[in-house]
């Protein structure tokens, strides 16, 4: 297999919906090697799909995804995890600084005057974080880049 793994993961809803139109290039590219992690039914993503029933309980979501996490990073062995956000998104990169991998972290496009929880949480763990608004660096430290808007 040639190419850079990589990791996508996202809760399901706006995040996902991020991720997949980030996705979009990146699986059409010679150079990548694109894998999806949530918790909902994608029947439109071609690539593999690692997905889970998340129960309706918060604390319970948080551990069942952590869990997950760690078979689809031992099976996958990502060369980055991206993550857009939610529990799935700060599980997968809390298991992937754990692994060593490469971690990134895209701000939604929705946040600017206010960061997501997830954002918060995955700031300090991750190698790359970006944001899409200008006006949404002040809301975190040096670590983050403005990139534009992904929609």
């Amino acid at each position: 297999m040639s190419g850079t793994k990589l990791l996508i993961s996202a809760t399901s809803g706006g995040h996902l919906t991020e991720a997949l139109l980030l996705l979009k290039p990146l699986c059409q590219s010679d150079d990548y090697h694109v894998s999806l992690f949530t918790e909902s039914c994608i029947r439109s993503f071609t690539n593999k799909t690692f997905m889970y029933k998340s129960p309706d309980i918060p604390v319970l979501k948080l551990i069942l995804s952590f869990i997950y996490a760690f078979y689809v990073i031992i099976r996958f062995r990502p060369d980055w995890v991206i993550s857009t956000g939610a529990e799935v998104g700060f599980s997968t990169i809390l298991v992937a600084k754990i692994f060593r991998r490469n971690t990134m972290f895209i701000e939604t496009v929705t946040r600017y005057k206010s960061a997501t929880r997830a954002a918060r949480l995955c700031y300090p763990l991750v190698n790359k974080f970006y944001v899409q608004h200008d006006e949404a660096l002040v809301l975190f430290g040096p670590k983050a880049q403005y990139i534009g808007g992904l929609m």
